[in-house]
């Protein structure tokens, strides 16, 4: 396949970074100001490039195991508890097995914990833990337990403050080395008006390290499989959605015979159709009854924030749009745009239908999955009231029951 399609791996993974800091019991920024502070770390201790561009790229994802049951765990929490730390940090390890990334990212993801003494997770002590990750757990430590304490004060910073909580720490949590290099960075304004939550979006565009790093079609379809796998192991009604999703939406492109690329981009999309549900709380996606009406506008905005979270990304924003509409329909009565049979796509059908679907054939929380006759029995009733193209249904039938 031509592999025509050129993403810049800094700019997705910011992206990505932003869908887990506004998940259920995250904070906002987090990640991004985790990465801002280790980069200016890394900087400051005259780090070669490579170097710099990996601490960046893994503390934009250091928490990408507070996936699964942990994601309802706030972020103190699991800072608070040992076995829930370790856990975060293998399972972080082994999501990024599966993506492009370099094997050292791997372990620097593993081993953020660790702390200088020997006292972390897995024991590692002084010059046994790996350089960047020693960087990437004082910059998460700094961001959550420091920065955020002082929120409203950020741009008066108080110095002999900042010393009094790292002096608590030097040679015990972190080392010396790292300890004198941030003492460094905090003498710098700059440093402290980027930190401003309403700046550090632009901030990070500006410093971005790695600027000319690009992943093609490929890496960005095992990224997009990893983001999938997380999605769905939020509740264990949606465990394999997005992948059951992609399969049929792969099946279904072929069948209407779309080329290789086209097809790809697709399966894209629907790996990463819900990942605004990151957003939504662990107890409305898994409500046995009906939903009331402020927890179905909750749920209803995970596919803004799908769109928002993809568009972010240079080279995306057809994938972005497919993505973020599954929930518009062709009369006009869908959501979160109101979008109708003129501006909507055959494309953005694909995965409506492939959506609906799966929903309706896998068990949820309120009913068992029904028989596919039957789930296709009340798309042909959805067909009817002008939501969703009867031709195209009748080629998906085509698709999913023959």
């Amino acid at each position: 396949m031509e592999q025509r399609l050129k993403i810049k791996l800094g700019q997705l993974l910011t992206s990505l970074s932003f869908a887990l800091d506004v998940a259920e019991n995250r904070y906002f920024n987090h990640s991004r100001r985790t990465a801002y502070i280790a980069y200016c770390i890394a900087k400051e201790m005259n780090l070669n490039e490579d170097d710099i561009i990996d601490i960046y790229y893994t503390a934009l994802i250091h928490d990408i195991g507070m996936a699964g049951h942990l994601s309802s765990h706030s972020v103190r929490e699991i800072h608070f508890h040992e076995d829930l730390k370790k856990e975060h940090c293998i399972n972080g390890y082994k999501i990024l097995e599966k993506l492009p990334l370099k094997d050292r990212i791997k372990e620097y993801i593993l081993y953020h914990h660790e702390e200088w003494e020997g006292t972390g997770p897995f024991g590692l002590q002084g010059d046994e833990i790996p350089l960047a990750a020693q960087i990437i757990h004082l910059a998460d430590y700094f961001e959550l337990f420091f920065l955020r304490k002082v929120e409203d004060e950020i741009q008066f910073k108080n110095l002999d403050s900042i010393h009094r909580w790292l002096n608590i720490y030097i040679n015990k949590m972190f080392s010396n080395e790292i300890c004198e290099a941030f003492s460094t960075v905090l003498l710098k304004e700059k440093f402290w008006f980027d930190l401003v939550s309403t700046n550090t979006e632009k901030a990070i565009q500006i410093i971005e390290p790695g600027k000319d790093v690009f992943i093609d079609i490929d890496d960005l379809h095992k990224i997009s499989e990893a983001f999938s796998m997380l999605i769905d192991a939020k509740s264990k009604f949606t465990c394999e959605h997005s992948k059951q999703i992609s399969i049929i939406t792969g099946n279904f492109a072929t069948y209407l015979g779309y080329n290789p690329l086209m097809i790809e981009k697709l399966t894209i999309a629907a790996n990463l159709h819900d990942i605004g549900k990151f957003v939504v709380p662990l107890n409305i996606l898994e409500k046995p009854s009906k939903l009331n009406l402020s927890e179905f506008e909750i749920i209803k905005s995970h596919v803004y924030y799908t769109k928002l979270i993809l568009k972010q990304i240079k080279g995306l924003e057809d994938i972005a749009e497919w993505a973020g509409n599954h929930h518009e329909k062709l009369n006009g009565k869908g959501y979160p745009e109101k979008l109708d049979e003129r501006t909507l796509t055959k494309e953005d059908q694909i995965i409506t239908l492939a959506d609906i679907y799966q929903a309706l054939t896998e068990d949820r929380p309120y009913r068992k999955g029904m028989k596919p006759k039957d789930a296709i029995s009340i798309m042909e009733d959805m067909a009817h009231r002008g939501e969703i193209c009867n031709n195209m249904l009748s080629d998906f039938k085509q698709v999913v029951l023959y």
